[in-house]
């Protein structure tokens, strides 16, 4: 949402003009000019991303989908009559399986890279949420090598498209936002990820780019490499080729998550093979 700066006070949109027949009056097409004064609809919108658990509560995702008004165009366009300034209102996720939204921490964001960390009270965190294993070796990353990615492009509308047309037009129909409506799909078990696979196509220091599907939505979500372990974090596609998505490799999300206090959790085949060495033969 956004507010006026030094007060806080919510910024509103002009209160509807209307006719003396009771019809709205056109506006002129110009951007309206928002006010803190009226009663005119508060400027607050809704922004769908993905994010993944790393452990212990901690949540990797974008910095753009935890500040999203750094790439909203309606952001950018926003005129107001005081100094204004947007605020994060609420952060929730819904995980598959799970059938209540989940209250994430805002914790911090990269300051270069497009990497943020989001904590979950470790009392709120469903018990069989998975870890995500991430890759911290580079053997993975390579032209043309297997990743898989995960997440959700076109947010709720995938997820509706996955269901019966008239189900999903009702549902579209009884709930008006996208918190509600995505509540609703969490209890009847219907959030479900998109998973689709590709190839590395490209790389630099702070960029994968790989040609697996994925789409607006799907930013902050996991890339696998072969080992099956995060390798990236999806962060933009190139709308004028659908084979060019780009990934931050996942050393820069470990590092905010350590300055962030997060410990990595114990590696299972480490674990395994620390007990087979020392095993009586």
């Amino acid at each position: 949402m956004f507010v006026e700066a030094g007060t806080g006070r919510p910024l509103r949109f002009p209160e509807t003009q209307t006719t003396e027949q009771g019809g709205t009056v056109q506006s002129s097409g110009e951007q309206p000019v928002l006010t803190p004064e009226g009663r005119g609809a508060i400027a607050e919108y809704e922004f769908v991303g993905t994010g993944f658990h790393t452990g212990d509560g901690y949540i990797l995702t974008n910095r753009h989908v935890v500040q999203p008004w750094l790439a909203d165009e309606r952001a950018q366009t926003l005129n107001s009559s005081v100094n204004g300034k947007p605020r994060l209102k609420k952060l929730v996720a819904f995980f598959p399986g799970v059938s209540q939204p989940i209250t994430l921490k805002y914790k911090q964001a990269g300051s270069s890279e497009d990497v943020a960390v989001c904590t979950v009270d470790t009392k709120d965190m469903p018990p069989k949420i998975p870890v995500l294993p991430l890759d911290k070796g580079s053997d993975s990353v390579a032209v043309g090598r297997l990743v898989v990615t995960m997440g959700y492009p076109s947010g709720p509308d995938r997820l509706l498209a996955m269901l019966d047309p008239n189900e999903a037009q009702g549902i579209q129909n009884r709930y008006g936002t996208a918190e509600s409506l995505l509540g609703y799909l969490a209890q009847t078990k219907h959030i479900q990820p998109l998973t689709t696979q590709g190839n590395i196509t490209d790389l630099d220091a702070k960029r994968i780019v790989y040609d697996a599907r994925t789409g607006e939505g799907g930013s902050g979500g996991p890339l696998f490499g072969p080992s099956g372990r995060v390798i990236g974090i999806t962060f933009a596609i190139f709308t004028e080729n659908t084979a060019s998505n780009f990934a931050v490799p996942i050393h820069y999300g470990i590092g905010l998550l350590e300055k962030s206090g997060w410990t990595a959790p114990p590696n299972p085949e480490t674990e395994q093979k620390e007990v087979a060495a020392g095993a009586p033969k």
